[in-house]
């Protein structure tokens, strides 16, 4: 994990094919292995502030 820096596995969450697991969890072929991180923004509050922005764009297009 030394590429990757940002993966913290004490703190950040792991699973299999969208269901939690633990790191002791013993692999099969073809899983998917998943790394659950932290939100870095709120994606409600994302979406809102692009639609703002959308709205406003086309406010100025009229005009």
């Amino acid at each position: 994990m030394d590429t990757y820096d940002q993966i913290d596995l004490t703190r950040d969450k792991v699973g299999i094919f969208s269901k939690f697991a633990t790191l002791d969890t013993v692999l099969r072929e073809k899983d998917r292995i998943e790394i659950y991180r932290p939100l870095i923004a709120d994606p409600k509050k994302v979406r809102k502030e692009r639609a703002a922005k959308g709205k406003a764009m086309r406010s100025v297009k009229k005009t």
